[in-house]
């Protein structure tokens, strides 16, 4: 590659990259099907916002949590931030950090400092979503109590204290406490969260509705889309699955099995989701230690299609 190409390619990487990116104050449109259990805890959670309480949503993975909360902060026309937290999410990652080059040139300064979204959402009054909660380590929680209880939040960077804008929410999402990997939630971060809500996988015809309205550019015949909702809810049920196939799950297999028909130029078949199945569902789930996934698909494939 010559320098020029190389140069080429560096200013075209950065037209593009300024023309993608996404303000974080700019609430998206969400496609949602509010329906059943979904349209409850849509309305549970304006109330709680209306008076400033925090949330929690209690749900298996893949099950829709984070995308209503989008939709809160879609129709509340409120910035949203949020962190997927795990054991190597820091106080530093929610509450931000020095830029080492404006340090360099400013001293450690609120001009240097770069605030992480936990800081953004307090500041700006925005909506501050903590998903999987419970897989963060308690010292890293901590950092939110303050916030959460006296509304005020200290950068021990700035060594400052800021004052939490009033229109400030917290959403948790958290998936049952059985699931592998996550913890008890502290007792501290429990207490300043008042209103629970408990998620669960949709049954079959919202599902079916959710994958229509994710598949707009298919149509797919309804037995179809029934075949495929029975096969992931085998997996749910099968007693050897520790983390079933989710909602993405369910949406991607439907579009697999549309799009290779249509490249084909067939109608789609039973075939066509038993071979969509074995591509995608194996990995789509955690089966108990010592038992095969392949096995486990395979079995769920003969149940409901009656094919080897």
């Amino acid at each position: 590659m010559t320098i020029g190409a190389s140069d080429e390619i560096r200013k075209s990487f950065t037209k593009v990259l300024k023309e993608s990116l996404i303000s974080e104050k700019k609430a998206e449109p969400v496609n949602i099907v509010l329906e059943g259990s979904y349209k409850e805890a849509y309305e549970i959670i304006l109330d709680a916002y209306e008076c400033k309480l925090h949330v929690a949503l209690v749900g298996p993975p893949g099950s829709g949590k984070t995308l209503l909360c989008r939709k809160i902060a879609y129709d509340l026309g409120k910035p949203f931030f949020w962190v997927t937290f795990s054991e190597l999410v820091r106080s530093s990652t929610l509450i931000g950090s020095f830029d080492p080059v404006l340090a360099f040139q400013e001293g450690f300064s609120s001009e240097s400092f770069i605030p992480g979204p936990f800081t953004l959402a307090v500041l700006v009054g925005g909506i501050f979503f903590a998903n999987e909660i419970n897989r963060g380590d308690e010292f890293t929680l901590n950092t939110l109590l303050d916030a959460l209880e006296e509304r005020r939040l200290y950068i021990p960077q700035l060594r400052s204290w800021v004052k939490v804008h009033e229109d400030f929410f917290f959403i948790s999402a958290m998936n049952p406490s059985e699931l592998r990997g996550t913890r008890r939630l502290p007792a501290a971060i429990k207490d300043r969260i008042k209103v629970w809500i408990k998620i669960d996988y949709p049954p079959a015809d919202i599902e079916k509705k959710i994958i229509i309205a994710n598949t707009p550019e298919y149509q797919i015949p309804p037995h179809f889309l029934d075949v495929i909702i029975d096969l992931v809810r085998r997996l749910r049920e099968d007693p050897d699955v520790e983390t079933p196939p989710s909602l993405r799950t369910s949406i991607a297999l439907a579009r697999f099995v549309a799009q290779r028909a249509k490249r084909l130029g067939k109608q789609i078949t039973y075939e066509d989701i038993a071979y969509a199945a074995r591509c995608i569902l194996v990995e789509a789930i955690e089966p108990r230690a010592g038992i095969s996934a392949e096995n486990i698909v395979r079995g769920a494939i003969l149940d409901v299609l009656g094919i080897e």
